[in-house]
């Protein structure tokens, strides 16, 4: 990766990925993200907290849910660090994209953890389990995001 992708601002996302598919199910999360919320579903019945979103819950059975936005906060619970052929590597390196787990601070219920990307992580000693990191959203346009995160710190 060459500084001046580093310092771009963009962050250190996958080339070419395209946009999610947003349905009645995921719009909510998708616009929340679009305005720099992280936005998940929690059961009307128990209070329990779910992502990815599905349409029951997988404590009580209930379909009945709503929206609810957390502090947009969390640990990394697991990575993993994906070579990214599409982007031109520095000195031989291979370029590197992240794909983290994210167990999200402020749910009820089960821990809940988000599969996304840590957009200023671009070295392997970058990250490591347990590490602290905050709602860094991307704009995707048409008013959706998407929820990525940030170090902390």
């Amino acid at each position: 990766m060459t500084p001046a992708e580093r310092s771009s601002g963009a962050g250190n996302r996958p080339s070419g990925m395209p946009p999610p598919v947003v349905a009645a199910i995921n719009e909510g999360m998708w616009r929340a993200a679009g305005e720099g919320r992280l936005d998940v579903q929690q059961c009307s019945n128990c209070g329990a907290h779910r992502y990815p979103p599905i349409d029951g819950c997988y404590r009580c059975g209930s379909l009945e849910w709503k929206w609810s936005t957390l502090p947009g906060t969390g640990t990394i619970y697991t990575y993993i660090w994906v070579p990214d052929a599409a982007r031109t590597a520095e000195e031989g390196r291979p370029v590197l994209y992240n794909v983290a787990f994210v167990e999200l601070d402020g749910t009820e219920g089960d821990p809940v953890r988000m599969a996304s990307n840590v957009l200023d992580a671009w070295e392997l000693d970058d990250l490591h389990v347990g590490q602290a990191v905050q709602l860094a959203c991307v704009p995707l346009g048409d008013g959706i995001g998407l929820p990525c995160f940030r170090r902390a710190g």
